[in-house]
């Protein structure tokens, strides 16, 4: 049996992303053992992936569990160890594991003498190319095939929502990224707010004339909360119905990244900032419109390039968010 240890100690996105090199190894080694270091942040998500055979958690502040760690990865004898995540967190804790190859994706830090003692290979996340073609070419260099189709939910169980909403609707998912305050302080936000909300949902109908359905994140918004307030009332347990527009627009409340996941997965289209979330809409193969921050656009293109259903548009005021909306074209 083969065995790889990866680290992808970051956020869900980007272990996501990371299905494409685990199917890789599954197409070549169908028996292999594939094991993640991973944060405590994305450890829950991770679980839930069956081709996944134990998970380790990295945490800088928990010296018992690393040294616990550390004495169970050294006696697991692991083939190859890949570091994904470029963390400064797992170079370091790699050089004290054993493994018969071990590799690293880097961006910013490169420590030459120290790659050059604990590592075969080093290869570099540069933005100059996406982020598709940097795995491209770690995959390539492990003599294993690309997939052709990138199933992310192969062997992923839906389970959170009682019941499947059927796929005439559109997503629109208003998470922290979409209000200042809550994420990057250099992004152009467009003061979202429930007096201008609904320029927002006539734009989405215009566009789809579907039916929406809302969902947000998990980070307690004021702003959010009084747009839920002044427009919708509560219908039944965790879903609020719109008072304008009654049955066609929903709010689902406390949805985790599991029930947005099936959410998505029966959405015919979704509006939404780029993120996760877009991940999970181009591994289902669905019309996604998605927000990002004009200055930012070397880095949405280094996440999406590869992504054939998905439409960017530029952060700005509401106005000019619900025309790019509406202009454009699939």
């Amino acid at each position: 049996m083969t065995k790889f240890l990866i680290f992808r100690t970051d956020r869900i996105g980007d272990f996501i992303f990371s299905r494409m090199l685990t199917e890789s190894i599954k197409l070549k080694y169908p028996n292999s053992r594939i094991d993640i270091v991973c944060s405590k942040y994305n450890s829950t998500y991770i679980r839930n992936f069956k081709d996944i055979k134990k998970i380790f958690i990295l945490d800088k502040y928990n010296l018992k569990m690393l040294f616990k760690n550390l004495l169970i990865i050294n006696n697991l004898n692991y083939d190859y160890l890949i570091i994904l995540d470029g963390k400064r967190r797992s170079i370091f804790y790699s050089v004290l594991l054993k493994a018969k190859k071990k590799y690293v994706i880097l961006k910013d830090f490169r420590p030459s003498l120290l790659l050059k003692i604990f590592f075969n290979k080093y290869f570099v996340n540069s933005e100059s190319n996406s982020q598709y073609n940097n795995f491209t070419a770690i995959i390539n260099y492990l003599n294993l095939k690309v997939p052709n189709q990138i199933n992310y939910y192969n062997d992923y169980k839906f389970k959170n929502l009682r019941k499947k909403p059927n796929s005439n609707f559109t997503l629109l998912h208003l998470d922290e990224k979409w209000f200042e305050g809550f994420y990057h302080n250099d992004y152009k936000y467009m003061s979202l707010n429930y007096k201008n909300f609904d320029l927002l949902i006539k734009s989405i109908f215009k566009k789809f004339n579907k039916k929406i359905i809302l969902t947000s994140g998990n980070i307690k918004i004021n702003n959010f909360d009084t747009i839920i307030e002044k427009n919708f009332f509560k219908n039944k347990e965790n879903i609020f119905i719109s008072k304008k527009y009654k049955n066609r627009l929903i709010y689902f409340q406390n949805t985790s990244f599991r029930d947005l996941e099936k959410i998505v997965k029966s959405s015919s289209s979704i509006v939404c900032c780029e993120g996760a979330i877009s991940h999970v809409s181009n591994a289902f193969n669905i019309k996604t419109i998605a927000l990002i921050n004009k200055l930012s656009l070397k880095t949405a293109i280094y996440w999406t390039k590869h992504m054939k259903n998905i439409r960017l548009v530029y952060r700005d005021n509401i106005k000019s968010v619900c025309k790019q909306i509406n202009n454009v074209k699939f």
